[in-house]
C-alpha cells in the first residue's frame, strides 16, 4: 500500500476525531463518498480491462474508506 494514500487515511481519520459539529461530519462524509465513487469507476474499468491487479488494489484503498465511512456513522449516532 502506498505511503501516501496511508497518510490520506491517518489525516482523514483525525479530522474525523476532532469534528465538533454536524457541518464538519458532513465535508468529511462528503469526501469520502466523492472518493469511494472514484474508485468505483475506477475498478470497473479495471475489471472491464481484465486489470485485476489493478482492481485488487482499488478494492484494498476502497475497504479502508468503508471502515472511515463506518466510524462517520458512528460518530453521527448519538449513543
Amino acid at each position: 500500500m502506498d505511503s501516501q494514500f496511508l497518510i490520506g487515511i491517518m489525516e482523514i481519520n483525525e479530522k474525523l476525531e476532532e469534528a465538533q459539529n454536524e457541518a464538519a461530519i458532513k465535508e468529511i462524509e462528503s469526501t469520502v463518498r466523492a472518493k469511494q465513487k472514484e474508485f468505483t469507476e475506477n475498478v470497473n474499468r479495471a475489471f472491464e480491462q481484465d486489470d485485476f491487479e489493478k482492481a485488487k488494489e482499488i478494492l484494498t484503498k476502497m475497504r479502508y474508506f468503508s471502515n472511515v465511512e463506518e466510524k462517520i456513522k458512528l460518530k453521527k449516532t448519538p449513543l
